[in-house]
């Protein structure tokens, strides 16, 4: 019987400490501090081995628990160890604040604006297009959203071409050039100028970049050029070669780059006045701006107000026509990020204390411990967690050390190592590239951490997560990996997401998984209820309770994916206590691959 009983609540929206960086795949903090309270008391020790965006983390300090977060992306510490951070006399970090924007003026005034009937307008974003060459009349077509026939297809911009109406260009097979700018915006309390990109706009653009290149070499300021790793999922994912996409800097506009540098440069130079703590703060800042300035960013009328979007997805996608986004509006709303996470830490009743030291956290001299790898890696003694609260990688959705690699360029500085791909636990889509991994990668992985989870809680205590997906290869992998450590089952129930954030490519598809599964488990020894000699044996068991009839739709999938997965787990894990810590491997990925679940996310039951 479980130890508990545990009631959902509602999911509310981040706090400001939440939105000081860009990260992916964050929880609701209300959830993780409802189960912080559930499974500790003020002063125990939670652990999160995968601590991502730090919701654990925040949540247990300001509950007066002493936290360790463990995680191999060096964002992620990066990211945590400042959003936790009190600043008493802000002074110094605004006075630096207003300097670096009066800087990022004497770069941009005199070029970022443009005229419309004598009046002058400061330069919000100016939209892009990817421009190809027409492979049936050779000349060249900027691949805007009025061409767009679907993804992937245009007509001809030329309107002597046979393919300005009838016909389309399949862009995948065009030589591509220099992008082109297409119209210009001024948007301003949601009034918005528009006007179209012309000559003498293109005459103030390039003396901007000659003003800039100028500015780079007079700071000996050397332009990096960060190689994209040719054999990532994520190449393979989102085409970046294809696109002409070779560097992590070819994710910004040229002109954004150069003012980016140069920014950079400036505050390098605040580091000894503001001191190493405030001075990250102000680099977490910078840091945050690159979201808003690179490629990815483009405009709908339905997100963000028509406001300019990035990010949109997990993945390096980079529309057709996309927006160059001026620098200014892109600071100001990061500085006002750190100052609200500042603002509001500052009325909270906590001191975070942070240490390197494993003996200062566990005898109260230290509350928080941030280490930039697996548990395994650590030198976290046996049997000292009262809980182990975290949000594990999600299968293939999201390749976390990939994505935050972006970042990576411009803040390796602030990072303690190279981070360690190998040792992550994710699965790529994309098979057959030199280091690929699979469901059977991803399962060894989060094995290997639970397993050393499982050495450092104490004996009768909990682990709980949350979790979610369409695939059910990454449920067995999880799942097998914390029965093979040695937990038990205790509890699941459904938590709904934050409503207002369903605001994502992935989260706004008919179908898709939203809110999450919140599992118990305990360090405790209970007797598998079966004994299993045969992968068949198990295969039956669980086809037995997943491939039945059933009437799914949209208001009451989750209800019966609980109930699935509340009969099948027992089964599970005595697979995994019995089969498993037998043979150490299995071939089940095949058969319970990522279409086996279809029937219960698509319309009438129908297969995909």
């Amino acid at each position: 019987m479980p130890s508990y009983t545990y009631t959902p609540i509602v999911a509310e929206p981040h706090t400001p400490p939440y939105k000081i960086h860009k990260y992916f795949a964050r929880r609701p903090h209300n959830v993780f501090n409802q189960l912080i309270e559930d499974f500790t008391s003020p002063g125990e020790i939670v652990l999160d081995p995968f601590c991502g965006g730090g919701v654990t983390i925040y949540e247990g300090v300001i509950k007066n628990r002493r936290v360790i977060g463990c995680d191999l992306n060096p964002l992620s510490t990066f990211i945590v160890r400042n959003m936790i951070k009190k600043v008493d006399d802000t002074s110094c970090i605004e006075d630096c604040f207003v300097a670096l924007r009066n800087y990022i003026e004497d770069l941009t005034k005199d070029y970022m604006f443009f005229e419309v009937g004598g009046r002058r307008y400061d330069l919000s974003w100016a939209e892009m297009a990817l421009t190809v060459r027409c492979p049936k009349c050779g000349k060249l077509s900027t691949l805007t959203n009025d061409l767009k026939i679907k993804n992937g297809k245009y007509h001809c911009l030329n309107k002597y071409c046979e393919l300005s109406k009838d016909g389309e260009i399949d862009i995948a097979s065009c030589e591509r050039a220099e992008p082109q700018y297409i119209f210009l915006v001024s948007s301003v309390n949601k009034n918005r100028i528009v006007k179209p990109f012309e000559e003498e706009d293109m005459i103030r653009f390039k003396s901007h970049l000659k003003f800039l290149k100028k500015q780079i070499i007079d700071n000996k300021i050397k332009i990096p050029r960060d190689l994209i790793p040719m054999d990532w999922d994520r190449q393979f994912e989102d085409g970046l070669a294809k696109k002409g996409i070779l560097y992590f800097q070819d994710f910004f506009t040229k002109r954004n780059l150069m003012v980016l540098l140069l920014l950079k440069n400036k505050i390098a130079s605040y580091e000894t006045k503001l001191g190493s703590e405030i001075y990250e703060l102000v680099r977490i800042m910078f840091s945050n701006i690159l979201k808003d300035c690179n490629i990815m960013s483009f405009t709908n009328a339905g997100w963000q107000g028509g406001a300019p979007t990035t990010w949109s997805k997990h993945a390096y996608w980079v529309p057709n026509q996309f927006c160059d986004v001026s620098i200014i509006p892109a600071y100001d709303k990061s500085v006002s990020r750190v100052m609200a996470s500042i603002k509001y830490n500052n009325t909270k009743d906590y001191n975070p204390i942070r240490t390197t030291s494993i003996n200062e956290l566990l005898f109260n001299s230290a509350n928080v411990l941030l280490y930039n790898s697996p548990v395994g890696y650590t030198d976290i003694p046996d049997d000292c967690v009262d809980a182990i609260i975290t949000d594990p990688p999600y299968g293939s959705n999201v390749q976390y050390l990939e994505l935050s690699h972006f970042w990576y360029p411009w803040n390796q500085d602030l990072y303690e190592h190279y981070p360690i791909f190998e040792l992550e636990a994710v699965a790529n889509r994309k098979k057959g590239f030199n280091g690929a991994k699979s469901q059977y990668d991803y399962e060894y992985n989060l094995y290997e951490v639970f397993s050393s989870a499982y050495r450092v809680l104490k004996p009768g205590r909990y682990l709980s997560l949350t979790f979610n997906n369409k695939d059910i290869c990454s449920w067995l992998a999880l799942f097998f990996s914390i029965f093979r450590a040695g937990f038990s089952y205790d509890n699941m129930y459904f938590q709904d997401g934050v409503k207002n954030y369903r605001q994502t490519a992935h989260t706004k598809a008919k179908g898709s998984p939203y809110g999450d599964f919140i599992y118990t488990f305990k360090k405790v020894a209970v007797e598998p209820i079966k004994v299993y000699l045969t992968e068949d044996e198990f295969i039956k068991d669980i086809d037995s309770i997943f491939m039945r009839d059933i009437n799914c739709n949209d208001v009451n999938r989750n209800d019966i994916i609980f109930q699935m997965f509340e009969d099948a787990i027992p089964l599970i894990n005595a697979f995994a206590k019995t089969y498993l810590r037998e043979t150490e491997s299995h071939h089940l990925y095949e058969h319970f691959n990522k279409k086996y679940l279809a029937k219960l996310y698509n319309k009438n039951n129908e297969d995909e």
